[in-house]
């Protein structure tokens, strides 16, 4: 029997006993769109035990006015992660359409500050509800930021964040947490005296460095349980796969006894052919994120294990949370939403 509460229910609790979407629940409640007639059920049963009332005068105040929401993030190819990030993004929209929801999704280069400045300038001059952005260019996020504050923008972050900032929201997981998880991984069958850290080329001026907290919390926690083991570092062009071969093999003839190796970005699939390329029974591969390119390498052997989540959900929730309280007022119950960490091997990920 659902417990007695002083809470006044919201959407998200019928979502929740119900099992389906915060928009599913809104087509049910207001008629739009087809719902199944159990699915409708479900809802229904949720709303008469939650005792839910929807707020009809914040339905009619959404739908007198538009709410511009804009999302500030890196351009992607197929498979990438930001496309997963996208994909959540235009969802949720949709999902918080009948409160004249408008989004508008803007695309910088990673490895161009330039891209960044100048995105975050359209985004002022167009004068938003709301900005949702992650962190990837700590000094021109900072500045933007503050310029949002001046205009009386909230702003959220989604994958990353930076701490000192006055942000609404974050959705995603412990960057710290997941590095350190990803460590322990790494290392946990045995003692390990080296190990490669992967990284990628980005920006000329070396300003993007979006992993950074991840990578923090993977070397403090080599430091803290194997002190005399060495992280060795190289770089690779994402864009250069001939380069990419060259720059491990060259590391692997230097340091042939270097059997455990990590990329704490979401790209360990670039490594997959100098992996079949130079099969090592002693190798250990980590890396982080669910994308089809980084299971299939699980599927085939070339990486033990990778640290993820449900990538296209944190971008979902962190639109819908901060609309909520945009739009409707309701106020985040935690400012800092960390989802919950996974670890895919080739013996779990078929029913992730």
């Amino acid at each position: 029997m659902q417990k007695a509460s002083n809470k006044t229910p919201t959407v998200f609790d019928v979502a929740d006993l119900a099992g389906v979407s915060r928009g599913t629940v809104d087509r049910v409640l207001y008629g739009r769109g087809r719902v199944s007639h159990e699915t409708r059920e479900k809802v229904l049963s949720a709303i008469s035990t939650l005792n839910y009332i929807p707020n009809s005068h914040a339905s009619q105040l959404a739908s007198r006015k538009e709410y511009l929401f804009c999302c500030l993030i890196p351009e992607y190819s197929k498979g990438e992660y930001w496309e997963y990030m996208n994909t959540g993004f235009l969802e949720a929209a949709k999902d918080f359409s009948s409160y004249s929801l408008k989004l508008e999704i803007y695309y910088y280069n990673q490895n161009d500050v330039a891209s960044f400045v100048e995105n975050s300038r359209k985004i002022l001059e167009s004068s938003p509800s709301g900005v949702i952005m992650n962190a990837v260019f700590r000094d021109e996020v900072s500045l933007f930021a503050h310029k949002l504050e001046e205009k009386g923008i909230p702003y959220a972050f989604v994958d990353n964040k930076i701490d000192e900032l006055d942000y609404i929201l974050y959705h995603g997981v412990d960057p710290y947490k997941s590095g350190a998880l990803g460590a322990y991984l790494l290392t946990a069958r045995n003692e390990v005296k080296d190990i490669l850290m992967v990284r990628l080329k980005r920006d000329s001026r070396h300003k993007a460095d979006p992993n950074r907290p991840r990578r923090h919390g993977f070397t403090d926690y080599v430091e803290d349980h194997f002190p005399q083991c060495r992280i060795h570092t190289i770089f690779i062009d994402p864009e250069d796969s001939e380069g990419t071969m060259h720059e491990m093999e060259a590391f692997a003839r230097k340091n042939p006894d270097v059997h455990h190796i990590v990329m704490t970005n979401s790209r360990v699939f670039l490594l997959v052919d100098y992996l079949k390329k130079h099969p090592d029974p002693q190798r250990i591969v980590v890396g982080f994120d669910d994308l089809d390119k980084n299971l299939d390498a699980v599927r085939d052997g070339l990486v033990d294990c990778l640290v993820t989540r449900h990538i296209s959900q944190q971008s979902y929730s962190s639109l819908t949370s901060f609309a909520e309280f945009v739009i409707l007022g309701r106020k985040p119950r935690h400012r800092n939403h960390f989802v919950h960490m996974d670890i895919l091997t080739k013996m779990n990920f078929d029913n992730y």
